[in-house]
């Protein structure tokens, strides 16, 4: 992997690559991981970027879509975006009604994407800060 990420989500694409978008790096200080996304291709067992996000995302979800995308959702904010495997870009989708992170998003047999649970990111514990001793 080009970066080290935890609290990112990976999604299985029709291809058969992996594509790994966001999350967050170790010391992790001014990175971009957040917004990044690799391609992971285990035919060769090499890994590539691909796009970038509209913004940080951790403890997000990326669902298979059936025409081949991936809804991208949550994690910092209400906000959610598509990744086209075609093009290996993100674009702007919906924003959801509730801010979310750490949530479920399961594909419905009808097309839409079902959003539940989590928490809100305005809630969550902020990240913890560094100490030093003397």
């Amino acid at each position: 992997m080009g970066q080290a990420r935890s609290n990112h989500a990976a999604t299985l694409l029709n291809t058969g690559k992996v594509l790994v978008a966001g999350g967050v790096g170790p010391f992790c200080a001014g990175c971009n991981s957040g917004m990044t996304a690799e391609l992971f291709d285990p035919a060769t067992g090499t890994w590539s970027p691909t796009g970038s996000m509209s913004i940080f995302r951790s403890q997000h979800t990326a669902t298979l879509l059936s025409n081949g995308k991936v809804l991208v959702a949550g994690g910092n904010g209400a906000t959610a975006e598509v990744y086209d495997p075609a093009t290996g870009t993100f674009s702007p989708s919906g924003s959801m009604t509730t801010t979310r992170a750490n949530h479920t998003a399961t594909l419905l047999p009808d097309g839409r994407v079902l959003v539940s649970g989590g928490q809100s990111t305005s809630r969550r514990s902020p990240a913890p800060k560094s100490s030093t001793r003397p």
